[in-house]
Formats: structure tokens, sequence, C-alpha cells
């Protein structure tokens, strides 16, 4: 499979929508001034400091709103301000690592998230987000034992989401029976899960079960997934079909695919297709 981890790791957002999350990366920083750019402290100025707590966590929450609607270069002004005045928050620090993340800075966003990790090491949105990371990075190890943490968690709410992550982790290692069982898990959790069904279907593509993989990418577009993912399912289709002959069918999704995202990565694969099969 093409390794897309903007897509395919899951990772724990602001209360706009729980996973399926799929992130997307930008590029770029905001710098700007805070004055002397010290906090005040309870000792220094004691009035000053509840302000600045005040001020910092308004700034926090917007900048989550921000980022979950996607105005990442926003989200990370707004956050960088929260944590010049209240670096000790592990919730200012854990986003602002999401925030670099989303915006391609990735050695930043994991400086932020191990930092966050250090000051509340069992937060699930953070571990979760930390598991995407390091899929991105290519560490996929440290991917399947941070996944494994939210695993072993009995308080962890949404299981199925670090079995994906895990599963992914381990089919780029080419651990195809481990991955397909982590896959397999998180559909069992939830079987409208549509992240752990695509996973699944690329790797039975893979393995050369194409219409297995046909299946599973069916389902995945009976969900309401967004363009770039339908993308994606829809090239991935084209490429089932492909294997098996079936060249018709390969061109109608193919087709669907550089319509719907003329612009992104799977609709310019998909154009450069129709070009080979015309």
């Amino acid at each position: 499979m093409t390794s897309n981890p903007s897509i395919r790791p899951s990772t724990r957002r602001s209360t706009r929508r729980s996973i399926p999350r799929r992130t997307a990366l930008l590029a770029g920083l905001v710098v700007f001034a805070l004055g002397s750019g010290c906090a005040s402290t309870p000792q220094s100025d004691p009035e000053q400091y509840a302000t600045d707590l005040r001020i910092a966590h308004a700034k926090r929450n917007v900048g989550v709103d921000h980022l979950a609607n996607g105005r990442t270069p926003l989200a990370i002004r707004e956050l960088q301000f929260a944590y010049e005045l209240n670096p000790d928050d592990p919730k200012t620090v854990q986003w602002l690592g999401e925030a670099y993340r989303r915006r391609g800075l990735l050695d930043k966003a994991l400086e932020h998230m191990l930092i966050a990790r250090e000051m509340d090491p069992a937060d699930h949105a953070m571990l979760l987000n930390l598991t995407g990371l390091y899929v991105q990075l290519k560490r996929f190890p440290d991917a399947i034992e941070v996944s494994q943490v939210l695993i072993d968690d009995p308080t962890f709410s949404a299981p199925w989401q670090a079995y994906t992550n895990k599963g992914w982790a381990l089919l780029q290692l080419n651990q195809f029976a481990e991955a397909r069982a982590n896959f397999e898990e998180a559909l069992a959790f939830q079987p409208r899960y549509w992240p752990a069904r695509l996973n699944l279907g690329i790797l039975d593509a893979n393995e050369g079960r194409g219409l297995q993989a046909i299946v599973n990418f069916e389902k995945v577009l009976e969900r309401n997934i967004g363009k770039n993912a339908e993308a994606e399912t829809n090239y991935r289709l084209g490429e089932a079909y492909v294997s098996l002959g079936r060249r018709d069918k390969a061109l109608e999704y193919f087709k669907v695919a550089a319509e719907t995202a003329p612009y992104h990565r799977w609709g310019q694969q998909s154009q450069e297709y129709l070009k080979l099969l015309h």
C-alpha cells in the first residue's frame, strides 16, 4: 500500500467530532511577540498571574476551535500565545504539538507531544495523536508501543482507534497477519469505523485478495468520508479491478476519483492511470 499518514492514522481532534479522523498537513510557522516573553508567577504578581491563566485558557480554547475547523495557522498563533502565558498546561502543549503536526512541522510536533506526555502520561488524546505522528515519522515500533498503551487502558473509550493505528504500523512493517488481526479487532468494536475497513481493504489488495478488497472498499464508500478519502477509495477500487483484468470497471473508478479530488494526490494518480488505460 502507498503510505498516506495524513489520512490513515487515527488522531484525536477537538470536540468537533470523534474519529474517523483524518488529519491534513500544510507547511509554515506563525511567529509573534509577547512583550518581554515572560509569564507572571504567583509569587511575583498573584493578580496578574490569575489574569494570565484566564487569558491562556481562553486562547487555548480558541486555538483548538481553529484547529478543529482547519484553520491551522491561526490555531498555532493562539496556542503559542496560550503557551507563553501558561507553559505548565499539558493541554496547551498537546494541542500546540498537534497543530505543528498538521502544519507539517514534525520535529516541533514531536518535541511538544513528548513534553505533554511527560506532563500527563495518561492523556488519551495526546497518546492517540502521538501514534499518528510516529507513523508519519515512520517510527512504526514506537507507534505500536503507544497504541498498545491505549489498547491496554480500560478507560480509553475508543479502542478501535488504537487498534487501527497499531494495525497500520504493523502493515508498514510487513507483519500482515498481525495487522489483519488488529483491523478486525477494530471492526469488532466498531463495525462502521471506515478507516479500519479501508486499511483492511488495502491489506487484502496487498495479499492478492482482489475480490475481498473490493467488498471492503465499497463498504467504505457507504460512509460519509470526505472527498479526499473518497478519491483514495475509488482509486484503490480502480487498482483492484486492474489486478482482476477488469479495465472497464477500473476506468470507471479512476474517473470518479479524478473528478472527486482533481488536485489531490489520489485524483492526480487516477488521472495518470486514465492516460495509461485509454
